[in-house]
């Protein structure tokens, strides 16, 4: 290569290198550094924690942190990678400065001692003085994370002026004041799956008295494993199935969504409203298709309205996903299906819509579906609302319904939001997921 062409190809190169600096966050490598800037300069700390394999955390390594809005955002804070991966995730940081960043912030900032995890993926924000803001576990939205570092910098400068995008809104698991504790499980390493699958084959008809081994894959997003899971399952029917199903939901990782769309055509509602259930959790997007098929025929009404939610977790902007929303909620007559709705409604990215929305349901006839938009509004912490849940608290006339309406005008002038920890099982009837496949050595088998 000639000099001239090899200074036309660094030129060329040039923009593409400022490009990729100006749309990643910028990363402090010293925890120490960092925190000395915050103080400095009373700025807003962010401690992002991460594990490495894992597929949320990779997704946010690879996707939200090269937004060119949040990399804007970035610039206001002091933001600091926190992770015991073997190998460099982030631009400008090595693998010993995230290690130690991971070791100090955890022993120092959040006082866990070394047996305990910080829960990752999570972001955790603290103030110049060293005071935890809020933090946010598990795997968020790119609107979520917008919403929730705003605000963190506004309790720090309460002048901070940014124009929020249409997807931001409070993020359902934001807490103040504390962070997420516990032990992280990691993926399954290569080998682990491939004994998992020997010891399962040997077993043959024994395949559900070796329920560990199949948890255990369910952890994996190797094709070979979901073939070995998806075919086990083919075997159950029921609510052991179901309950099968649900632990998908919670511990696998996206690209399971297949199994789980699968069994959205099941002959037993309990089984396709836990197909549902699970897909929602993944909120994988390519699953879209399938709900939306699903939605236009499905005819229980205890399934449709887990399908609505599940639509909107996995198309929050697609516009099918809001037309068959606001059809329920206009054109309903199940009760049930409309307070499904307008969970739903919380999920999408157009936030004139879903205002539109929410008020319309605070006027709806049913008292349940108007408590279920209190509960939206308080998660999506709409401050903007305040003086019309005021208004409507005012003029309700079902206590219960009353009681969460004020409560929801608390959260949005600044509560905590723990009224609303229990809502979808006080009001909606929905038992909370207990992940886990104990069931399957029981009953629920074909041609038992």
């Amino acid at each position: 290569m000639s000099l001239r062409t090899s200074f036309t190809v660094l030129l060329a190169a040039l923009p593409c290198a400022a490009l990729r600096s100006q749309t990643s966050i910028r990363w402090t490598p010293s925890l120490a550094e960092a925190r000395t800037l915050a103080a400095t300069e009373q700025r807003v700390l962010l401690l992002a924690f991460h594990m490495a394999g894992e597929r949320a955390n990779e997704l946010l390594v690879a996707d939200h942190y090269r937004d060119p809005l949040l990399a804007r955002l970035s610039q206001h804070t002091i933001n600091v990678f926190c992770t015991t991966a073997t190998v460099p995730c982030v631009p400008g940081v090595t693998v010993a400065q995230q290690q130690a960043a991971e070791r100090e912030a955890r022993l120092q900032v959040l006082k866990i001692g070394p047996g305990e995890d910080v829960i990752a993926p999570q972001h955790v924000f603290v103030g110049p003085d060293g005071t935890i803001l809020s933090s946010v576990p598990y795997l968020v939205t790119k609107g979520e994370l917008e919403w929730v570092w705003v605000d963190a910098i506004r309790r720090v400068d309460p002048g901070f002026v940014w124009q929020l995008g249409p997807g931001a809104r409070a993020p359902a698991r934001l807490a103040f004041g504390s962070v997420e504790r516990g032990n992280n499980t990691p993926p399954p390493t290569d080998q682990q799956v491939d004994e998992a699958l020997k010891e399962l084959k040997k077993s043959r008809g024994g395949i559900l008295r070796n329920l560990q081994q199949v948890e255990l894959l369910m952890r994996s997003d190797r094709a070979d494993a979901i073939a070995f899971v998806d075919t086990t399952l083919k075997t159950v029917t029921g609510q052991p199935l179901a309950t099968a199903l649900d632990t998908i939901g919670v511990v696998s990782p996206p690209v399971w969504y297949g199994v789980l769309a699968a069994r959205l055509e099941d002959r037993d509602e309990t089984v396709r409203g836990a197909a549902a259930g699970g897909l929602e959790r993944l909120a994988e997007p390519k699953s879209a298709a399938p709900l939306l098929k699903a939605c236009r025929a499905e005819k229980a009404d205890r399934v449709r309205g887990r399908l609505l939610r599940a639509l909107a977790a996995a198309a929050p902007a697609g516009k099918d996903t809001i037309a068959q929303i606001e059809k329920v909620l206009t054109k309903e007559p199940s009760t049930d299906v409309r307070a499904h709705a307008v969970l739903a409604l919380g999920r999408l990215e157009d936030r004139e819509r879903v205002h539109a929305g929410l008020e319309h349901a605070l006027r709806d006839g049913s008292a349940k579906v108007r408590a279920t938009a209190a509960c939206v509004l308080a998660e999506r912490r709409e401050t903007t609302f305040a003086d019309r849940l005021a208004a409507a608290a005012a003029q309700e006339a079902e206590p219960d319904t009353k009681a969460w309406l004020e409560a929801a005008l608390e959260v949005v002038r600044g509560g905590d939001g723990k009224a609303f920890a229990q809502f979808r099982e006080r009001v909606l009837g929905e038992a909370p997921v207990r992940p886990g496949l104990s069931g399957l050595g029981g009953g629920g088998r074909r041609g038992a």
